[in-house]
């Protein structure tokens, strides 16, 4: 997720919950952890625990990380994205196959 997402469930936690206190040095806190977690996974979580629960949540209860299918299909897109901006040129591409045939026959 990034910073406006993780945002975005501190203040939904905060808005939910009025005693849960929200200042610089939480957030500081929070949301570099929030970062590494998936935004949809997290917000789902949270509601859950609103539906449940009288007291705000701890980021351990509401965390959900991406899968590593998750991150690589977004990896592999980021190259595909900057393949398509440049792609390989044919001197490239014949690199690429020869080495890869070498590759194989090892």
């Amino acid at each position: 997720m990034n910073s406006e997402q993780a945002a975005e469930i501190l203040l939904t936690i905060k808005d939910v919950y009025p005693r849960f206190e929200l200042n610089e040095r939480k957030t500081a806190i929070l949301v570099p952890v929030l970062k590494k977690m998936d935004f949809e996974g997290v917000m789902a979580k949270l509601k859950e625990h609103i539906g449940k629960h009288p007291f705000p949540p701890t980021i351990a209860e509401i965390a959900h990380y991406p899968s590593g299918q998750d991150r690589l299909l977004k990896k592999i897109g980021k190259f595909e994205q900057e393949a398509e901006k440049e792609p390989p040129t044919p001197e490239q591409k014949q690199e690429f196959n020869q080495k890869f045939k070498e590759l194989m026959n090892k």
